[in-house]
């Protein structure tokens, strides 16, 4: 446990909060700040374009940086939210670690096993505050989920990300981003181990081909795999030929009932009776208020999703997206 090294101010704990990126999650994160801890000051902003780091300083505060060195020992951050392309991972996190600066990264934690397993390992020595944005497990709709579970019990699990192919160029490239599997899906896949438990991949597949409104890209677009997650099958799908699609969902059958659950809420479903519980609170207010609560108590386990747990998910993605690969050969 790393004790707490923040500042005071009328009886409370101040966090001085750097954020890594400018893009749209950084400003995401810092837009919902005012609701998720009004005691955090924004103090520091990392960004390689000195005039996005700039321009990110006065819209939200602080200072900017292009050096995670600077952003470090200047910027003084007490935790910092690590918003960058997958292929960015390594670097950045190692100088948080070494420097004991709690952090809060966002998915996917990288593009191989190497980078995340080093950082994990790092993050254990160290004994730091390290949590990964896996936002759905912020749900306040799970302790429902949960308690429909304990009267009818889990027999399968049905995921889906389906949507059209993100405009960010580093996404429609494998290289880049790791593909769909890896950079979108990965949530629902996350959440289908969080409920249902543990487990193993069985078989995954893949089709390639042009991605609409885009003349170039390689990543598969349409994929689907097969789990075996707490004893019961599991499939997920995802699809970015889809502008229109229906979007993210985690679909239960139980014994007697479906429970389908979305961003906005869960809806229990028995033969042609329906009962909604809608979303109360953002899962990302939810998933940072515990972060910043474990950066000031220094209870590293106290995070919605530890680096470790993250890390078991992301070797299950990478193990999908390696047969994906393989189909399309």
């Amino acid at each position: 446990m790393v004790a707490w090294r923040g500042s005071k101010r009328a009886g409370e704990s101040i966090v001085r909060l750097g954020i890594v990126g400018t893009g749209y999650f950084a400003g995401y994160h810092l837009g919902l700040l005012a609701e998720t801890d009004p005691d955090t000051e924004v103090v520091a902003h990392l960004a390689r374009s000195e005039a996005k780091a700039a321009d990110a300083a006065s819209r939200f505060g602080g200072k900017p940086y292009t050096s995670i060195a600077d952003f470090i020992g200047d910027g003084k951050p007490d935790a910092v939210i690590v918003t960058v392309p997958p292929a960015r991972h390594g670097e950045i996190e190692h100088a948080l670690v070494e420097a004991g600066i709690p952090f809060l990264v966002e998915k996917p934690i990288g593009l191989d096993d190497a980078v995340p397993t080093s950082i994990a390992q790092a993050i254990a020595r160290k004994g730091l505050v390290a949590a990964v944005g896996y936002n759905w497990r912020g749900l306040d709709t799970l302790p429902a989920v949960r308690a429909q579970l304990e009267a009818t019990p889990l027999r399968m699990v049905l995921g889906r990300f389906h949507g059209g192919t993100p405009g960010a160029p580093w996404w429609r490239f494998e290289a880049q981003s790791g593909g769909q599997m890896v950079e979108q899906a990965c949530h629902i896949i996350d959440l289908a181990r969080h409920i249902a438990g543990d487990g193993e991949l069985l078989a995954a597949a893949g089709s390639f081909g042009p991605l609409p409104g885009f003349a170039d890209g390689d990543v598969a677009g349409a994929s689907g795999a097969l789990f075996r997650l707490g004893g019961v099958p599991a499939v997920v799908t995802a699809a970015a030929v889809l502008p229109s699609g229906p979007g993210p969902e985690l679909r239960l059958i139980c014994e007697g009932c479906e429970i389908a659950i979305t961003l906005s809420g869960v809806d229990i479903i028995k033969g042609t009776e329906r009962s909604r519980i809608e979303t109360a609170t953002n899962c990302y207010v939810n998933q940072n208020r515990a972060f910043f609560a474990a950066v000031r108590s220094g209870d590293a386990a106290a995070v919605t999703c530890t680096y470790d747990d993250a890390l078991i998910t992301h070797r299950l993605t990478l193990e999908v997206a390696a047969q994906v690969r393989r189909s399309g050969a």
